[in-house]
C-alpha cells in the first residue's frame, strides 16, 4: 500500500508544477518524473510522508527556478536557459529539502526511541555520554 502512496504523492508532486510551467506536456514529463522518483524512493525504503514532501519540494524548486528564468527573458527567446534553470534550482532544492526532511525524521526517530526506553528524550547539545547538568 505504501508503494502506491509513494507513487501517486509523487507523480502529483511533479504533476502539478510542470502543469504550471509548461502546460499538458510539462504535466506528462512532471508526472513520469515524479512517479520514478516516488519509486526510487519506495525501493529505497524512505517513508511516503518524506519522499513525496522530498519530491514535491524538488518539483516546486524547479518550477520557481525555471519561472524566475521565463520572466527575465523575452517571449520563446531562451526556452533552453529555462530548463538548465528549472534543473538547477531542482536539484538544489531537492539536496535542501531532503537534508531537512531526513534530519527531522531521524529526530522524531531518536525521541521514540528514547521515551520507548523510558529515558529522558535527548536535547540540543547534549551528546549521550555528557550528563548535561547545568
Amino acid at each position: 500500500m505504501t508503494r502506491g502512496i509513494t507513487v501517486i504523492g509523487g507523480a502529483t508532486g511533479g504533476m502539478l508544477p510542470g502543469l504550471l510551467l509548461a502546460g499538458p506536456i510539462g504535466a506528462l514529463v512532471g508526472t513520469v518524473v515524479g512517479a520514478a522518483l516516488g519509486a526510487i524512493a519506495d525501493r529505497a525504503s524512505v517513508r511516503p510522508v518524506v519522499a513525496i514532501s522530498v519530491i514535491a519540494g524538488a518539483s516546486t524548486g524547479a518550477f520557481v527556478g525555471a519561472a524566475i528564468a521565463r520572466v527575465l527573458c523575452l517571449p520563446a527567446t531562451c526556452v533552453w536557459i529555462e530548463i538548465v534553470a528549472g534543473i538547477v534550482t531542482g536539484v538544489g532544492a531537492l539536496i535542501g529539502v531532503g537534508l531537512i526532511a531526513a534530519l527531522t525524521a531521524r529526530s522524531f526517530d531518536e525521541y521514540r526511541e528514547a521515551m520507548d526506553a523510558n529515558r529522558p528524550p535527548p536535547t540540543t547539545g547534549c551528546s549521550r555520554d555528557d550528563d548535561c547538568v547545568e
